[in-house]
């Protein structure tokens, strides 16, 4: 049997199983979790790959689950999915919309909402696990699907291979995974080798100070004023230190300091994230951002026992790298079946992604990331993290479909 053969039986298989899809999708969609909490998720998802045929474990890295599809000797391909939501307040006015509110890891109360499209991903997920198990007659090998918690905080794919991921069930010879795109037409498939996302670092920044009486600044060394000069300053680290050829991104989006009018506080701290493609322009970033506030609070008058605390935060992933062997594979099996017109080689993405962290082996695993649209060229559906995020879900054949041939294209010949 050809791959064409392979595909057009999926297809088929696909076209009849999509109203069955659509309700899963409602159902994920209905009930969202955030990050770290996605208990319910994980149950439904495992039910689901179970009842496909898998062998399910949970539980791997948190929720994490493991759902092991074998059909005798071949290569074994991990194809993974997301799993949490955001803390949103969903208004798309969809009849399944969520109404759900949660206790996060902080303690706050929040409206959730699946709102990045993971619900799409995990019922795309199931709808290859099914193709794969109905047509057991075309292939061979053993598929690795994943459930991965914890992707909005970029740590959920760490934990599960620190937990012991590849030791316990395999190392795979490859990984796949994919996301929703509302800036790409419906149906089209966006790729490209080597660096896909940016990367990622979140840091705390305490701005030491000494507090005192509003009307008494002299007695006081204002971090409130402090903290304004260092935000500014930042500013100027992308636009003066890094080179103008070399992607790089500061942000400064968390302030937060004082209780009263009237009382100039101690501290004052900063939320701070950087982006990046390069691991030098990563060290220049967390170099120069340690450099200014110092030396800004020594401008002030700070002792050296006062200077600022920079922390960096477990919330930090390294950029995604997709295999360029597998990427020209895999690409060249999209067009083949979809037509150029339907795949583009698309830039590299300025957000950020954990997936890369599963190549983390010896030897790595290498991965292949691709996103497929959901655009209509008005943004009638929203955009990513938006609270009016609403694709239509007859995506979700295309996703199946193309997540299907990515994964034929792996299992058609053995890596080792």
């Amino acid at each position: 049997m050809t791959r064409a053969d392979l595909f057009l039986m999926a297809k088929e298989f696909i076209d009849t199983e999509y109203p069955s899809l659509e309700r899963l999708y409602q159902e994920f969609h209905a009930h969202p979790e955030l990050s770290g909490l996605e208990e319910w998720t994980a149950g439904k998802l495992g039910k689901e790959l179970q009842a496909a045929g898998c062998v399910v474990t949970r539980g791997v890295g948190g929720h994490g689950l493991v759902a092991m599809l074998e059909n005798g000797p071949g290569p074994v391909i991990m194809v993974r999915a997301d799993m949490d939501a955001l803390p949103v307040r969903e208004e798309t006015g969809l009849p399944y919309a969520s109404t759900v509110r949660m206790t996060d890891t902080a303690g706050r109360e929040v409206a959730v909402m699946h709102a990045c499209g993971h619900d799409l991903h995990m019922t795309t997920l199931a709808g290859t696990a099914r193709t794969f198990a109905a047509l057991k007659d075309s292939w061979r090998g053993t598929l690795m699907f994943i459930g991965q918690p914890s992707e909005e905080t970029v740590s959920g794919s760490a934990r599960m291979v620190a937990d012991g991921l590849y030791a316990r069930f395999g190392r795979p010879d490859a990984a796949l995974s994919f996301h929703i795109a509302p800036d790409l037409p419906a149906g089209t498939i966006g790729y490209r080798e080597g660096i896909f996302t940016a990367g990622s670092e979140s840091l705390d920044v305490r701005v030491n100070g000494v507090g005192g009486h509003a009307a008494h600044p002299e007695q006081a060394r204002d971090p409130v004023v402090i903290a304004a000069r260092i935000i500014l300053a930042f500013q100027t680290i992308v636009a003066r230190e890094c080179p103008p050829d070399e992607f790089a991104v500061l942000t400064v989006a968390s302030v937060h300091g004082g209780l009263k009018h009237n009382a100039i506080p101690d501290e004052v701290d900063l939320q701070v994230n950087i982006r990046y493609f390069e691991m030098k322009i990563r060290d220049l970033l967390l170099n120069a951002i340690r450099r200014t506030a110092e030396g800004i609070a020594l401008s002030a008058g700070l002792p050296r026992d006062r200077m600022p605390l920079v922390t960096l935060l477990p919330e930090s992933v390294p950029p995604l790298i997709n295999d360029p062997a597998i990427t020209g594979r895999i690409a060249a099996a999209f067009t083949r079946t979809f037509g150029e017109g339907q795949v583009r080689r698309i830039k590299p993405l300025t957000g950020s992604e954990d997936f890369g962290m599963f190549s983390i082996a010896d030897p790595p695993v290498p991965v292949f990331y691709f996103r497929v649209g959901c655009g209509d060229g008005r943004g009638s559906c929203g955009y990513l993290h938006s609270s009016r995020f609403a694709p239509d879900p007859v995506f979700l054949k295309d996703a199946v479909a193309a997540l299907v041939i990515a994964t034929a294209e792996l299992l058609d010949r053995p890596f080792r």
